[in-house]
C-alpha cells in the first residue's frame, strides 16, 4: 500500500513537472516571437528612415540646382554677366544638368578691342553681341562702368575711344551720370581734338549744359567748325535739349549757330538747323530763317526746314505758299514732297491747296512720296 502511495506521488509529480514544462516552454516561444516582431519592426523603421533621408538628399540636391539657375539669372556673379543657361534633357530618374557659361567686362573688353585691332566697322562693333552684352553689364553694375570709364580715358582720341565712349554715353539708359560728365568736361576742356570729340559725345547724351560748360562749346562752334565740321555737329549735339537759360544765354547761343546755316558742310547747316528748331521761337525772324533753308541746295536741309515749318506751331497762312511751291515743284527732291505732304495735312486746307494736296496724292508718279505718311 506504502509502495502503491509512492508511485502515485512520484507520477503526479512526473506529470507535474512536465505540465510545467511546457507551459515556460510556450512563454519562452512567445518572447522570442515578440522579440522578432520588435526587430522586424526596427528594421522597417530603419528603412523608412533611410528611404525618407534619401528622398530629402534629392530634394537638396533639386533646391540646389534651382539657387544656381536663380543666382545666374539676378546677374548674381559680381562684374559679370551671363551669356547662357542650357539644360539637358531629361528621364525621369535624371537629375538636370546646368551649364552656366559668364563673361566678365575685362572680357567682353579684351574682345571689343580685338574687332577695333581689326578695323571693324563702328556699326559692326556696335551690333556684336559683346558689345550688346557690355551695354546690359554697365546698366547694372558701377563698377564695371568706372573700370570702362577708366580705360576710355586712357585710350580716348583713338577708334576705340570712339566706340568706349558710345558705350559710356549709352550706359545711363537715359539717366546723367555724374562721373562720366566730369570726365567729359576734364576732356573737352585740355584734351586734344580727338578726345574733345569724344567728350562732346559723352556730353551730347546728357540732360542739357551748364553755363560753363555750354561757354566751352560755343567757342568750339565759334572758332573751329570750318576746320572741323565732325567736330561742330558733335558741339551741336549738345543742345539737342534746350533747357532752362537765361535770355542773355539763349541770344549766344542763337548768335552762334544761326551763322552756320551758311557753312560750307551741308551737315553743318543741317545740324544747326535742327539745333534752331529746337530753341528759336515762333516769331518773324525764325520764320524767315526756316522759309530761307527751304531753298538750301541740300534736300536734307530743305526736308529739315519744310518739316519745321509745318509742325513748328507757325500759322497756316505764313507758311501756305511755301508748302505748296514745294509740292508742285517737278524737280523737287522726293524727301523733301514726302516731307511737304506730311506737313500740310496737319492744316485745315482751303479749297485751292486741297485741290493741289489730293492732284499730288492721286499721282502714280508721287505714290513713293507717299510711303509711311497716310
Amino acid at each position: 500500500m506504502r509502495l502503491l502511495n509512492f508511485n502515485m506521488a512520484a507520477l503526479f509529480t512526473a506529470l507535474l513537472a512536465a505540465f510545467l514544462s511546457g507551459y515556460f516552454m510556450r512563454d519562452l516561444g512567445s518572447e522570442q516571437q515578440s522579440s522578432l516582431a520588435s526587430a522586424g519592426e526596427a528594421n522597417a523603421v530603419s528603412v523608412a528612415d533611410n528611404s525618407s533621408k534619401t528622398q530629402k538628399s534629392e530634394a537638396a540636391k533639386q533646391n540646389k540646382i534651382v539657387q544656381l539657375v536663380q543666382a545666374s539669372q539676378t546677374n548674381a556673379y559680381k562684374n559679370t554677366v551671363p551669356v547662357f543657361i542650357n539644360q539637358s534633357v531629361q528621364t525621369a530618374e535624371q537629375q538636370p544638368v546646368i551649364t552656366v557659361q559668364i563673361q566678365s567686362a575685362e572680357q567682353l573688353l579684351v574682345t571689343i578691342e580685338s574687332l577695333s585691332a581689326q578695323q571693324k566697322a563702328p556699326a559692326e562693333i556696335r551690333d556684336s553681341k559683346e558689345f550688346q552684352q557690355l551695354l546690359s553689364l554697365l546698366a547694372t553694375d558701377p563698377i564695371a562702368r568706372r573700370d570702362l570709364l577708366e580705360r576710355f580715358l586712357k585710350v580716348s582720341g583713338t577708334p576705340l575711344g570712339d566706340t568706349l565712349s558710345l558705350a559710356l554715353a549709352m550706359s545711363g539708359g537715359g539717366q546723367e551720370i555724374p562721373e562720366i560728365k566730369a570726365a567729359a568736361v576734364q576732356l573737352l576742356r585740355s584734351g586734344t581734338a580727338a578726345q574733345r570729340l569724344n567728350a562732346l559725345q559723352l556730353l551730347g547724351q546728357t540732360n542739357g549744359t551748364e553755363p560753363g560748360v555750354r561757354a566751352m562749346v560755343l567757342d568750339i562752334l565759334r572758332h573751329e567748325s570750318n576746320a572741323n565740321p565732325q567736330l561742330a555737329m558733335a558741339a551741336m549735339a549738345t543742345f539737342s535739349q534746350k533747357g532752362v537759360v537765361s535770355q542773355g544765354e539763349y541770344q549766344e547761343v542763337m548768335g552762334t549757330i544761326v551763322p552756320l546755316l551758311h557753312s560750307e558742310d551741308p551737315q553743318v547747316r543741317q545740324s544747326s538747323l535742327q539745333v534752331l528748331s529746337q530753341w528759336a521761337g515762333r516769331d518773324q525772324a525764325a520764320l524767315q530763317t526756316f522759309t530761307e533753308a527751304t531753298h538750301d541746295a541740300d534736300p536734307g536741309v530743305r526736308s529739315l526746314a519744310i518739316t519745321t515749318l509745318g509742325q513748328g506751331g507757325f500759322a497756316y497762312n505764313s507758311v501756305r505758299d511755301t508748302l505748296l511751291s514745294a509740292l508742285q515743284n517737278p524737280d523737287e527732291a522726293p524727301i523733301v514732297k514726302a516731307a511737304t505732304q506730311q506737313a500740310l495735312e496737319g492744316f485745315p486746307l482751303d479749297e485751292q491747296a486741297l485741290a493741289i494736296y489730293q492732284a499730288h496724292i492721286s499721282n502714280p508718279m508721287n505714290q513713293q512720296t507717299q510711303v509711311g505718311f497716310n
